[in-house]
């Protein structure tokens, strides 16, 4: 084992605008906190997710940051960024940045664009930086590494694997071939490979030919919840006047959104319930086109990406919480954020929710995410039986506080130090 402080690098040149940048921040708030003197860490990101929301460096003990800047050699430029990695929200941004407006849509966005090809920029950016770190962490490995280039990390290295969308379904598109082999070099590259789920990790192993010793799960907990009472104008702010099921997340092929939406139009004509279904998340703002015969603005809303600040506010006032996915790492964010708000979930029976919630319908309410006539049928059963929905949701609730945010922290920190303890 080195010295201490053991100096970790967390580089993510994509920064997906779904539940990865949570997953990273609020382990980087854990890491803080239990960090002491142990521990340095140093956060690596561009100025925008892959949604174009500004990125600002979040503030802990411990923790530093560092823009992801590429080609960023003239001394206009340095002085934009500069600016730019002083403010703290997206507001700001515009404002200290407001006669630089041409110059920040034309060469930041581009800039970012050429991020998200992979074209190994940003590795080499990250190489340039190595020798500050003892080892390497990458939450989201995907669409980084170069296609035609042989790049090996010079330092130990961890990655996060989430799920296996690119080999499962169509989810990726035409990037699908180009990722199946990047995930490939990735599995072969790092030093322990992270997974959330035992099935994700068990199928990892056996498409990539991953070994025992460089593969590890650790399951996922929610953040500690805000238990202030539910903002009322959050609703109204996005119009949503009735009561309402909830779904959060990428509008992507593999989440079975269509499914939702069929699934609640069957539901809500069978049960003529004054209810809307609210779609929240990047890109489904553009979902309320085929609502099969809901009204959009009074039976659904797709509301499209929302603040993180909105979002508890969303979940508790939500009479259930849906997920339709048919690919996911483990528990996904929307699940743990609606067990921690004790809001009743209905969800996907796929294996990795299985995995941790049981087939008893104990916790949550499961379905066979394929057939918009079984989530109609679970949405009859959740509502038909109250008292019973709200005892799944206690139950979740119990289960979900048994693990807390800080043991998946100490176990991140566990994993960090076993690829260290490694001899060379």
């Amino acid at each position: 084992m080195k010295s201490f402080p053991i100096r970790v690098g967390v580089f993510d040149q994509i920064v997906s605008g779904g539940g990865v940048r949570f997953f990273t921040v609020k382990l980087l708030e854990e890491f803080s906190r239990l960090s002491k003197t142990e521990w340095r860490f140093r956060l690596m990101w561009p100025l925008f997710d892959s949604s174009n929301n500004f990125l600002a460096p979040p503030s802990f003990r411990n923790v530093g940051f560092d823009r992801i800047i590429l080609d960023g050699q003239s001394q206009a430029r340095n002085k934009v960024f500069s600016a730019i990695n002083k403010v703290s929200n997206h507001g700001n941004l515009l404002r200290s940045v407001r006669r630089f407006r041409d110059y920040e849509k034309n060469v930041c966005l581009n800039e970012q664009e050429k991020l998200r090809t992979g074209d190994g920029r940003g590795l080499h950016w990250l190489d340039e930086r190595s020798d500050q770190f003892d080892l390497l962490y990458l939450p989201y490995p995907y669409l980084t590494l170069p296609g035609g280039e042989d790049w090996r990390p010079r330092k130990p290295l961890v990655i996060t694997m989430h799920d296996l969308a690119h080999e499962q379904t169509d989810a990726w598109g035409d990037l699908t071939e180009n990722l199946q082999h990047e995930v490939r070099r990735w599995a072969q590259l790092a030093d322990l490979v992270i997974f959330s789920s035992d099935f994700i990790k068990n199928e990892a192993k056996r498409l990539y030919q991953l070994p025992d010793e460089r593969s590890k799960r650790i399951y996922l907990a929610p953040a500690k919840a805000d238990r202030t009472p539910p903002k009322s104008q959050v609703n109204s702010r996005y119009g949503v006047n009735k009561k309402y099921i909830f779904t959060l997340g990428w509008a992507a092929s593999h989440k079975k959104l269509d499914i939702i939406i069929e699934g609640f139009a069957i539901f809500k004509y069978r049960s003529n319930l004054d209810l809307a279904l609210v779609l929240a998340g990047p890109n489904t703002e553009g979902l309320a086109t085929n609502t099969y015969g809901l009204e959009p603005g009074k039976d659904i809303f797709a509301v499209g990406y929302i603040g993180a600040d909105d979002i508890p506010a969303l979940y508790q006032n939500a009479e259930a919480v849906v997920s339709a996915s048919i690919s996911e790492a483990g528990l996904n964010g929307m699940i743990l954020d609606a067990m921690n708000y004790e809001r009743p979930v209905i969800c996907s029976d796929i294996p990795q929710f299985i995995e941790r919630l049981g087939s008893d319908n104990s916790l949550a309410l499961t379905f066979d995410p394929y057939s918009s006539e079984a989530l109609a049928e679970a949405f009859e059963e959740h509502f038909k039986n109250p008292e019973k929905a709200m005892w799944r949701a206690s139950n979740a609730k119990r289960f979900i506080d048994s693990r807390k945010l800080s043991d998946v922290g100490r176990d991140y920190l566990a994993a960090f130090k076993s690829v260290l303890d490694k001899p060379a």
